[in-house]
């Protein structure tokens, strides 16, 4: 079995692929499929594979810690991280009794129950394609004004030269969610920077944030979760450096917690 990591920004040179290529050595006794992003072929597979119920592993950017040139230039002994999650494009569960180590340095902020705006966060068309919602941004602002008279605010995806993700965003995220009442997406990793910032969140079940937040049709009925913690360790733990890939320790964890691995 190939590895295979398809991403029409990043060839066999780019740090995604020196990163990732660890896990083949791995995943390959396994017969596990891997990927990296939703583009090209990757979304038909990816849709098979939860079609058929078969294992695969999906690789992206992570959920902190994110690599890109600018960071790299400023601090290019940085940590960096690539996400790494079984059988979906995020983990949507807290796996309980996962150590607290890897958060340390996240300092989670008390709830807010005030708020300006609301800010809607759409994902990707290929995400929102992917868990059944093509139309979600347009139906959930049509939604959301049946429901309140609240100002809606949009934060679309950072894209630049082919590019994405928040290096390349206009606007500052801590901006937009300075004064917002509440975040609103399908998959949007903006959420993980909302809940730590004490910011409810409504969000599709596929999302990494579901644990900890609510359904986006039980608008109004925000959920304060008290596990936060727990579900970012589980986060945490679905994210590794590409020096913790080479050493052996995703594979230990994921045995651990998914008993997939020999």
């Amino acid at each position: 079995m190939k590895l295979n990591i398809i991403n029409n920004n990043h060839g066999d040179d780019s740090k995604a692929w020196y990163s990732l290529k660890p896990l083949h050595q791995y995943l390959d006794q396994e017969g596990i499929p891997t990927m990296w992003g939703l583009a090209s072929s990757n979304y038909t597979k990816a849709v098979s594979y939860v079609k058929n119920k078969k294992p695969w592993l999906f690789c992206d950017m992570p959920y902190w810690g994110r690599w890109n040139p600018l960071r790299m230039a400023v601090n290019p002994h940085g940590e960096y991280f690539w996400r790494t999650c079984l059988n979906g494009i995020h983990v949507n569960e807290i796996i309980n009794g996962l150590p607290h180590d890897r958060i340390k340095n996240i300092t989670i902020k008390d709830w807010r129950t005030k708020g300006e705006y609301i800010l809607i966060a759409p994902s990707s068309p290929t995400v929102n394609k992917f868990v059944g919602q093509p139309n979600w941004e347009q139906d959930t602002i049509k939604f959301l004004k049946t429901m309140t008279d609240m100002p809606i605010k949009v934060r679309h995806k950072p894209r630049k030269a082919g590019k994405s993700g928040p290096a390349y965003a206009l606007t500052p995220l801590t901006d937009d969610l300075q004064n917002a009442s509440c975040v609103i997406t399908s998959c949007s990793m903006v959420a993980v920077d909302a809940i730590i910032e004490g910011i409810p969140v409504y969000c599709h079940p596929l999302a990494c944030t579901h644990p900890v937040a609510q359904d986006i049709k039980k608008y109004g009925q925000p959920v304060y979760a008290e596990n936060r913690k727990d579900w970012l360790a589980t986060l945490s733990y679905h994210q590794y450096t590409s020096e913790e890939i080479q050493s052996g320790l995703f594979a230990k964890m994921f045995k651990e917690m998914y008993h997939v691995m020999r």
